[in-house]
This record gives structure tokens, sequence and C-alpha cells, in this order.
């Protein structure tokens, strides 16, 4: 009995102490989001007329005390991230010198104050911190690494594209779009490498079919014989997006490589090729096109009736519907319902 006892007051204490350790917690947040609130008041209107007064940046950065200056990274972080150009480098100008103050940060044990201090010194520092982000590529963190790509993947840090390019299979249990959208942020100056990436055999597949959906969105032309090259790996992700990037960006030149795809076993596959050939393809495809429908897959049967529109084989889209059957509903919906 008396080991039960002392048990429940052991469990009790440690209760008591887990509540003054979240009472004390909200005590400091609290204090710390009032304090904020205060300098936000005096530190606001200095740096908004900072960007317009004409005076140096330097003469306003020697005005904030060394106990303040987290908040006023933060506070400047705030403002700057709302603002492009002259009035953001200036803002720049003001806080780069205060950035040292979150050296410890970056050594943080904790993932997320690494990121997140990581993400503040490589939006404000500029080009000073453009080694630290490739170092930070490394990371133990995949969330760390993931940001320090996402600082690189800038038009000022093009030449850097390569080591992002490099390390884009740490990302891929991360959405294909977010990495695909962060490579096109580059812009094309960071094309050819991409399109070398992709031409690479030796790279991952997931990394290659991201890399294929960032040069789509870029419409980089030159990227088509390369897709089109990549048509034959055995990687339906990769073909996939290689289709989609000859859709947007191909020509007649890669519609020989595309048709053969039209009978691929994976539907999703050949409603691609299916796309793309109706984009690149003539008017005798529509046959090819007609020949490969699957009567019991919906998205074949749309991307073969929108491939017949762009065609133009409106007879074939007629027999379609005469014939029945989901095709027949696929062919309607493109014929009276806007979808081509």
């Amino acid at each position: 009995m008396n080991w039960l006892i002392l048990a429940v007051l052991v469990l009790a204490a440690v209760n008591l102490a887990f509540a003054a350790l979240v009472v004390l917690l909200r005590v400091n947040n609290a204090r710390r989001a009032k304090r904020l609130q205060a300098r936000k008041l005096v530190w606001y209107p200095r740096i908004i007329a900072l960007i317009s007064d004409g005076s140096v940046p330097e003469s306003l950065t020697a005005l904030v005390e060394p106990q303040e200056q987290g908040d006023v990274v933060e506070i400047a972080w705030d403002i700057a991230r709302r603002l492009r150009g002259t009035d953001r480098s200036r803002v720049e100008e003001f806080v780069t010198p205060l950035l040292q103050m979150l050296i410890p940060d970056l050594k943080a044990r904790r993932p997320e104050t690494r990121a997140r201090a990581l993400q503040v010194v490589t939006a404000l520092g500029g080009a000073e911190y453009e080694e630290t982000a490739v170092e930070f590529l490394d990371d133990p963190s995949p969330l760390v690494s993931l940001v320090a790509a996402r600082a690189l993947s800038q038009p000022s840090h093009a030449l850097q594209i390569g080591q992002v390019l490099d390390r884009l299979d740490r990302y891929e249990r991360w959405s294909q779009a977010l990495t695909s959208s962060m490579l096109a942020e580059v812009g094309m100056d960071a094309a050819p490498a991409m399109r070398a990436h992709l031409d690479d055999n030796d790279r991952p597949t997931h990394a290659r079919a991201a890399v294929a959906r960032s040069l789509e969105l870029l419409r980089d032309i030159e990227a088509a014989s390369v897709a089109a090259d990549q048509l034959e790996d055995a990687d339906a992700e990769l073909i996939a997006a290689c289709l989609r990037l000859l859709s947007v960006v191909g020509t007649e030149a890669q519609a020989g490589a595309v048709r053969p795809l039209i009978d691929d076993d994976r539907f999703f596959v050949r409603g691609a090729a299916m796309t793309a050939l109706g984009r690149l393809g003539s008017r005798d495809d529509a046959t090819l096109i007609v020949g490969a429908l699957d009567p019991d897959s919906p998205w074949v049967a749309i991307r073969a009736t929108q491939a017949l529109a762009a065609l133009h084989a409106t007879a074939d889209l007629a027999d379609l519907v005469s014939n029945g059957g989901l095709p027949a509903e696929a062919a309607i919906e493109t014929l009276y319902g806007g979808a081509a």
C-alpha cells in the first residue's frame, strides 16, 4: 500500500511540474508578445520611413539596442517580405548587420529553429549568405535542406542551381508540385542545367520527373527533344511528366516518339500520350486515338475525346456519340461542354 501511495504522490508531483511548466511558457510567450508589440510601435514607423526618406540605412541600424536586435530583425523580416526592388534593398541594408545574432539559431539542435533562422538570413542577407545556404543543403534535416534549396532557387542564385539539383532526391517525400515550382522560380537561366539533369539516366527518376515539370512551367522549347528521348524509359512517372512537357513545348518532330504510347498498358501514360498527340500530331492520328480507346476508362476516354477535338476530328467525335457508352459521354462533354 505504501508503494501505491508513493507512486500516486510521484505522479501528482510530475503533473504539477508539467502544469507549472505550461503556465511558465504561457507567461513567457505573453511577455514576449507584449514586448514585441511595443517595439513594433517604435520600429515599424522607423523602417517604413527609411524606405523613402533618403537617409543612410546604417544610421538607423546604429540605433538598435543589443537587447532588441532579435525583435527588430523579426519586424524587418515582416516588412521586407512584402516589398520588392529598391524598397526591399533598403530594408536589407538596414537589417543585414543585425543578422549575426541569428548565428546561434543556425546551430540549434531543433531543425525548426535552424530552418527559421536560415529562412531569415538568406532572405535578408542576400549574396553574403549564399554559401551558408549551400552548406545547409546537406543538413541532416530534410526540412532545413528544403529551406536552403528554396533560398537558392531564385534568379539571383541561378549559378547555384546545380547544387540544388544534386540534392533533389532528398525531397522525394515532398510534393512534386512544390519542388517543380521551386525550381521554376529560378527562371530560364536554370533551363540548361535542368535539361542536362532530365537527360541524365543516372539521376533518380522522381527527381527527373520534377525537373520535367519545371521545364513545362518555364515553357522551355529546347527541352522538347530531351523529353522525347526519355519516352523509352521504364518509369511511368517520368514518361508521363515528359509527355506533359511535350504537350506544351513539343512540335510535330516529336510526334513519332509519342505515338507508340497511346497503347500503353498504364492508363495515365496512355491518356497523357493522347493529349500530347492531339497537340503534336496530324489529322491522320485520329484513327490511332479512336483505336486505342478504352471503353472502361473515364480518364482515357476524356483525354481521347479532347485530343480528337484538338485535331479537329469532329467526324470521329460524332461517331463516338452514336456508338454510345462511356466514350459517347466524354465526346458529348467535349463537343458541348467546353472541355475542348
